[in-house]
């Protein structure tokens, strides 16, 4: 069944979203083309979705970039599409970052049905051949409807089932797998009855990582499949779903794509001719949208050469230490949404050993609103003098640090780790010394056993901190050949506390 374009808006109206909803238009829909299955990167620039040429059928992906809110001519994905009446693609999803696609395909030298496959995006911009996720992710089943969570580290697709709905569409249990290195994953295993209950299929998790989308038909729906909402626990389980009733209809939903900034959602909806559809944009009530997150993007570079570097970020959720790893694209950049209602640390590494890492804090946003940084990380490599600041390292007192502290120590375990040839010198510094001379009575004498009649205190304790930064470190697993340690007072330069490794 195909809803007409009048019966469309008039649901549209009736959910007090019409007024919202705008056509893409040209160039991405056309009157030659039936357009559907949008699916937009985290930054909301890149929109993959899918096409069939109405004069001969014939089928694309296509991919578009936004600058300065136009959107470019669409491209033709190359390599991926092989659409014959023997073989089928499609449930195109690109990720995050938008250097990865996923799609379903019964294409030649797969595990057996529909399979799950992929093409990345090298540091030229050329999409790779081909990849099928292999087992355990495929099986002799139809698996379809891929999509990945923002860091990578999560794998979702569906597994057909004999199931179809009403209008004939097939649908099945959604499921989902670990990554446990760059091309191993664990077996998959269906989510919870919360989530599966007989007939799901386009389960997404969205740049919170938190939000999770997906396509059900169940009871007290409109008719077929319709959007739902649910919320991704830290145990691992799911909120109970809400439908997304803003923009269902009678007939089975499907495809649906959402980027960080929560409040615009990209669907496909009846165009002008008969059984067209075009992409459209529609506001998301606030109700519905994901939780607000600070979106940081940019390129991770070789300070001394100024050319892309490939490496990682790891964000942690300072009070529970939960972390979540990104790695950025062939071409070095990367993009990596925060949540704005706590605080966080970020810690930048490059792929390879040679580079200092940097770290970076970022703190509980007073503005709800969404935001971008753009930050270009410019990492030193590891010569003779290079200093490298422990820049979330601070002190209770010379015994005591906070979680900060303790995630700014890891990553120097860790830097010592990866390069075990080079030898450091630790360097604490504070931002001024007060010293205090306290004449004693008698009796202050024989307590603090003090043959003269007064005492100087001084609050440089720059020797102990550094000491302290040196124990450490020996005692997890740092030779202490390569270690040694200085208690600089004050540097008139900057006068300000700070700790530093200086390559030897």
């Amino acid at each position: 069944m195909k809803i007409t374009t009048l019966l469309f808006s008039f649901i549209l109206m009736m959910q007090g979203v019409l007024a919202q909803i705008v056509p893409l238009g040209q160039p991405i829909s056309t009157a030659l083309t039936d357009d559907f299955n949008p699916s937009v990167s985290g930054n909301g620039k890149t929109l993959l979705y899918e096409v069939i040429y109405r004069n001969s059928n014939k089928a694309d992906v296509m991919i578009s970039t936004q600058t300065n809110g136009v959107w470019s001519f669409p491209q033709v994905v190359a390599g991926v599409n092989t659409q014959t009446e023997q073989l089928t693609n499609g449930g195109y999803f690109i990720n995050h970052a938008g250097n990865i696609i996923l799609f379903h395909s019964n294409r030649y030298k797969g595990i057996g049905g529909t399979d799950i496959w992929y093409t990345e995006k090298n540091a030229n911009g050329a999409w790779s051949a081909p990849t099928n996720f292999a087992k355990p992710i495929n099986s002799t089943g139809n698996e379809i409807d891929p999509s990945m969570s923002p860091d990578g580290k999560f794998l979702y697709f569906t597994l057909l089932s004999d199931k179809k709905t009403p209008n004939g569409l097939p649908c099945g249990k959604i499921m989902v797998s670990e990554r446990l290195s760059s091309s191993t994953w664990k077996a998959p295993v269906e989510l919870p009855g919360t989530i599966n209950t007989g007939c799901e299929c386009g389960g997404k998790l969205l740049s919170d990582n938190k939000t999770f989308l997906f396509s059900s038909m169940r009871p007290g729906g409109k008719g077929g499949l319709d959007f739902y909402k649910s919320t991704l626990n830290d145990d691992g389980g799911f909120t109970t779903p809400i439908n997304y009733a803003f923009i269902n209809t009678p007939d089975d939903d499907k495809y649906i794509s959402i980027a960080a900034g929560g409040s615009m959602l990209y669907a496909a909806a009846p165009g002008k001719g008969k059984d067209e559809r075009d992409i459209v944009r529609c506001k998301v009530p606030d109700d519905m949208q994901p939780e607000m997150v600070k979106l940081y993007q940019g390129v991770l570079k070789n300070a001394a050469t100024q050319t892309a570097i490939t490496g990682q970020i790891t964000v942690t959720h300072i009070k529970t230490g939960t972390s979540m790893v990104y790695r950025t694209a062939a071409d070095g950049s990367y993009s990596v949404p925060v949540l704005t209602t706590d605080d966080y640390d970020m810690g930048i590494f490059s792929a390879a050993p040679g580079f200092e890492y940097l770290s970076l804090h970022i703190a509980t946003s007073p503005v709800k609103k969404y935001e971008e940084k753009n930050i270009e990380f410019s990492l030193k490599p590891l010569t003779k003098g290079v200093e490298i600041p422990l820049s979330a390292l601070s002190f209770k007192d010379v015994t005591a640090i906070d979680n900060a502290s303790q995630l700014e120590l890891n990553r120097a375990k860790l830097l010592l780790r990866l390069n075990p040839t080079i030898s450091f010198e630790i360097q604490a510094y504070t931002d001024q010394v007060v010293t205090d001379t306290v004449r004693h009575t008698a009796m202050d004498k024989e307590v603090l056993n003090q043959a003269d009649s007064t005492v100087t205190y001084s609050n440089d304790f720059t020797k102990e901190e550094a000491r302290y930064i040196y124990d450490y470190l020996v005692q997890n697993g740092t030779s202490a050949s390569r270690l040694s340690y200085k208690g600089m007072g004050v540097n008139p330069a900057e006068q300000k506390k700070k700790y530093v490794l200086i390559v030897k």
